[in-house]
């Protein structure tokens, strides 16, 4: 698989352990989306109502808040990778730091958590506050792969925090920046890729081209002769 993008991502480094097959072109273009129009059917908001927000498993898990003394907002991610959906979550707290002046200031930064276990343990429970089991069963057994072919990538990613109190629908997304690697090591990544891409959603599919049965003949070590009997001619 070749790629190719601006960005490096932590499956990159894998091309030079299995070299490169230049048939196969994954363009990593990044593009994000913030117009909810524009989202999959699965993210849109149909019903501005709380009601139809609760009704709608993919949002409803979006919506939590936190009891932990370290961690001031939480918000959550869908990545859909190679035909299937994995959550997670950002928590961010602030810490003091120095900056290049040398004063303290106040930083925010984020702890990205992979699995409902590990993530409710910070999570607290009350009205609209909570995601429940059936979300996250619902989201986790839920059958993406029209999502990838609408698309038409390998990689998405719909954040519910950016920008802040919206969700953004990321295609091609650098998935270093979110951790992925706690969850998909690079070797498995980059052969996941390469194998989506090839099957599943037909990249880098070479044309079968027709050739007209004139120039099958002799291809088989026939000639025009092989299915007839060549004229003799007698000799007085």
């Amino acid at each position: 698989m070749y790629i190719i993008s601006k960005n490096k991502d932590y499956y990159d480094g894998v091309v030079g352990t299995m070299g490169v097959d230049k048939t196969l072109v994954y363009e990593r273009e990044t593009i994000e989306i913030e117009n909810e129009k524009e989202f999959l059917k699965e993210f849109q908001i149909k019903d501005s109502s709380w009601n139809h927000r609760r009704e709608n498993h993919f949002l409803n898990i979006g919506y939590m808040n936190t009891d932990s003394k370290k961690y001031k907002e939480v918000d959550n991610f869908i990545v859909g990778f190679c035909g299937k959906l994995y959550l997670g979550w950002k928590f961010e707290y602030e810490v003091k730091e120095r900056d290049e002046r040398d004063v303290i200031v106040e930083v925010t930064k984020t702890d990205i958590i992979y699995g409902y276990d590990n993530a409710k343990k910070y999570l607290k429970s009350g009205f609209w506050k909570n995601t429940s089991q059936e979300d996250i069963d619902y989201v986790l057994n839920y059958d993406p792969i029209d999502m990838f072919r609408t698309l038409k990538s390998p990689i998405f990613i719909f954040d519910r925090s950016k920008p802040r109190n919206g969700s953004t629908l990321i295609i091609n997304p650098i998935l270093k920046e979110y951790e992925f690697y706690k969850v998909v090591d690079s070797f498995t990544a980059f052969q996941e890729i390469q194998m989506f891409l090839g099957g599943v959603l037909g990249v880098g599919e070479k044309e079968i081209i027709e050739v007209e049965d004139k120039y099958k003949i002799p291809q088989h070590g026939f000639d025009k002769w092989s299915f007839r009997k060549e004229s003799v001619k007698k000799n007085r």
